[in-house]
């Protein structure tokens, strides 16, 4: 559309959208014109996360700020950088409220959380990633030794993620595969080769055991209070609390 043209934003109740028979915006609106002035007459409607704070730009920065520690915030890339706001201006819609679940606040930083745990993967193993096929196949596949089945099976799915992550592009849980991957240089001292070598000459560096905790505090944290939900994340202190490591996890990992 020309620069020129007016916009504006278009409230579609699930409901209604359903039972839409046209095939034009012009009906939808239409249709859709009824509900969105019911939520604008709503006591509920100053509440909602969407206008809350509409029009405090200024006032929200400052709410962020006081959170989190204007230079990390600053240093992260934009991507990141709406995450984190988006999720500390969710933490203090709920701050306030009783009985509420934090877990959403973490939602909005799930994504940019196993993004930066890929990119750390990728620059320090990558360079050491061979080119062909069949050494790709080896490096991923190295010789196990006399290990028990349940231990083999457990380093090769390690490595099965790897070349997910490395070759694909298709990684599953990539925070965890990070902890994984730290736990096994810094801790395990069984020699396997291939890709496991790599691990240890690559996620070896100083300060590597704290970035070990940080990263799986995060995912501990992920499987009980957001991914599975076996808990529900009802205390602020500590919604507060694992919120400016996650944030400052997105700068310190991506770093």
């Amino acid at each position: 559309m020309g620069g020129e043209g007016q916009w504006q934003y278009l409230y579609i109740p699930q409901g209604v959208f359903e039972r839409m028979a046209g095939d034009t915006v012009a009906e939808l609106a239409r249709a859709c014109a009824p509900a969105l002035q019911n939520l604008l007459q709503a006591e509920e409607f100053q509440d909602l996360p969407l206008f809350v704070n509409f029009g405090q730009a200024d006032d929200d920065a400052t709410e962020i700020d006081s959170l989190i520690d204007p230079e990390i915030l600053n240093a992260l890339p934009s991507r990141y950088r709406r995450a984190a706001d988006q999720a500390v201006m969710l933490y203090r819609f709920f701050e306030n409220k009783e009985g509420m679940n934090y877990a959403p606040v973490f939602t909005a930083l799930l994504g940019s959380i196993d993004e930066v745990a890929k990119g750390f993967i990728m620059r320090r193993l990558q360079p050491e990633l061979p080119i062909a096929v069949d050494e790709q196949k080896a490096w991923f596949t190295p010789y196990m030794g006399d290990l028990d089945r349940k231990t083999e099976d457990y380093y090769r799915k390690l490595a099965q993620n790897l070349k997910r992550t490395l070759v694909f592009n298709n990684g599953l849980s990539l925070i965890g595969l990070l902890r994984s991957c730290l736990d096994y240089a810094l801790n395990d001292t069984t020699k396997i080769g291939g890709v496991f070598e790599a691990l240890h000459t690559q996620l070896r560096f100083q300060g590597g055991r704290k970035f070990l905790e940080t990263v799986t505090r995060i995912n501990d944290f992920r499987n009980t209070y957001i991914a599975h939900q076996e808990k529900e994340l009802t205390d602020r202190n500590i919604a507060e609390q694992e919120l400016k490591i996650w944030i400052e996890a997105l700068h310190m990992i991506g770093k």
